[in-house]
């Protein structure tokens, strides 16, 4: 997955990144009735790049955060964060925004992924970070966790263990797959 995800070229990753926050924008205003905190991630190398629907978020007045990564396994907090303010380096390499950034609960989430199946299983890196975050904000109402990726990583299957949280949608380059019916 990190293979086919790394063969993307450059111009292609824009033109996916900005499909994709058009698909996104449009179900952030669906099911989010008002501005409301939306969290979404600094891309790492490699990563799809959601600061185009960020940067479409801020300018219609939502407050944008990104996530900031305590102890492995613990929920993520975020900070929020509008385009142009100063990030700082945090652990795992993860651009974060500074301390004195406000800390909000986000009412819907975008996550980063290294691979999803048609059943809304996640692949992420391995330290449970947004496993351990999507429990934590359900439970106080988040209204949807979303994957943002290319459509080469979508996988047949992904195995599931009790503690992986499923995604609600995956918004690709070419689709938007709702597995908020399964």
């Amino acid at each position: 997955m990190r293979a086919a995800r790394a063969a993307v070229a450059p111009a292609q990753a824009e033109a996916a990144a900005r499909a994709i926050a058009d698909r996104a924008l449009a179900l952030t205003l669906e099911m989010l009735e008002n501005p409301a905190p939306v969290a979404l991630y600094a891309p790492l190398p490699g990563e799809l790049d959601a600061f185009p629907l960020l940067a479409a978020l801020a300018r219609l007045g939502y407050p944008t955060l990104l996530p900031v990564a305590g102890e492995k396994a613990t929920p993520l907090t975020f900070r929020q964060w509008r385009p142009g303010a100063p990030l700082v380096a945090g652990r795992h390499g993860l651009r974060e925004p500074s301390a004195s950034a406000p800390e909000m609960r986000p009412d819907m989430a975008f996550l980063p992924l290294l691979g999803f199946d048609a059943e809304g299983t996640r692949l992420g890196f391995g330290g449970g970070y947004y496993d351990a975050t999507l429990g934590h904000l359900r439970a106080k109402g988040l209204k949807a966790a979303v994957g943002l990726a290319f459509s080469c990583q979508q996988a047949e299957k992904i195995p599931r263990e009790k503690y992986d949280q499923k995604l609600d949608f995956v918004i690709t380059e070419k689709k938007l797959f709702d597995f908020t019916d399964s």
